[in-house]
């Protein structure tokens, strides 16, 4: 087994995640990390013990010692970084959601395919051990016919002292920062991509979605339906109703380590899988074994579902009237 060194872009809070759970790994190590901050940069790798920081991202991208990229910026910058380092023959974990338009993720595969490099949507749920098992639940007919999923996902953000969602340059808003997580979810267990998308939401002064309601019917006769808001406080909460039971993804349910089966009767099982460490140690462990088979992604996480993903939230975007500026969206 051999250590793989990785470089991280933009140590803001997210990254803080990502270094807690690398650091437990047996041969992946944070190696460098690069800011537009150097003071920001030189905190983040004193604080994990990171040999090297850089002030550029080109630095980073050059260093021959590094394996893997790990992008941990706010969506809006991502398809510019991720094809610098595609450009530059790096290996991507392109944190969610990987890009503001399928365009732009459509562009990002073909130039990772092109290179034949590793590219990665760290959608950290689609890696977690309990979604495989709930999905083989599902298959096995623990809830009889699937009828439909529900969810909610969503924080009262105002009143926190500072959040990029409120900043439309940064494409914020709860659609493409929470509502990803509802489709993602519904994507892997249904395995099919939904043929009628029907939304509403409010859309601010500030051109961000506050709360965005969605419907999807699939191709199976299966529906999802989910709100993701900004601006209230959800239960957050996904069920997956059956003709015969449901099962139960519990708050938080993007971070699931439990999932709760009832059948007509009540409870019936509660399946377990504690985090190792927080969860994203999944996705970092999963990415390195497919840049050691020599894999372009993971077989949890096509290129395809990430494009369909961005196609759904531009559909939804489209229908609400929810438009970032032409500097985030642009190829």
């Amino acid at each position: 087994m051999n250590q793989m060194n990785w470089g991280l872009i933009g140590p803001g809070s997210i990254a803080h995640t990502f270094a807690d759970a690398i650091s437990q790994s047996e041969r992946g190590k944070l190696a460098a990390v690069a800011s537009s901050s150097a003071e920001r940069g030189q905190a983040f790798a004193k604080k994990y013990n990171i040999p090297t920081v850089y002030d550029n991202y080109q630095a980073l991208i050059s260093d021959p010692d590094i394996d893997i990229i790990y992008i941990a910026t706010p969506h809006s910058f991502h398809y510019p970084q991720a094809k610098l380092c595609l450009e530059g023959g790096k290996n991507v974990l392109l944190e969610k959601p990987s890009t503001i338009t399928a365009k732009q993720i459509e562009r990002l595969t073909e130039l990772a395919q092109q290179k034949g490099l590793f590219f990665q949507e760290a959608i950290w749920t689609r890696f977690m051990p309990v979604l495989a098992q709930v999905k083989e639940k599902i298959k096995q007919g623990a809830i009889g016919k699937v009828q439909y999923i529900s969810s909610t996902i969503g924080f009262a953000f105002q009143h926190r002292e500072e959040t990029r969602l409120f900043d439309p340059k940064l494409g914020g808003g709860a659609l493409l920062d929470l509502g990803l997580y509802p489709i993602a979810v519904s994507q892997c267990l249904l395995d099919e991509e939904p043929s009628v998308i029907q939304a509403m939401g409010k859309v601010s002064d500030k051109q961000i979605d506050e709360t965005t309601i969605v419907n999807m019917r699939y191709p199976s006769g299966i529906y999802s339906q989910f709100t993701c808001s900004a601006t209230g406080h959800s239960p957050n909460v996904m069920t997956i109703v059956g003709s015969n039971g449901n099962i139960v993804l519990p708050a938080m349910f993007w971070d699931t380590d439990t999932a709760h089966v009832y059948d007509l009767a009540g409870l019936v099982e509660t399946i377990r899988v504690p985090h190792k460490v927080n969860g994203f140690e999944y996705q970092i462990e999963e990415s390195m074994d497919c840049v050691e088979a020599g894999q372009l992604y993971s077989s949890l996480m096509s290129h395809d579902e990430s494009i369909g993903i961005i196609e759904i939230m531009d559909e939804i975007r489209s229908q609400i009237g929810l438009a970032f500026s032409s500097d985030i969206e642009k190829l």
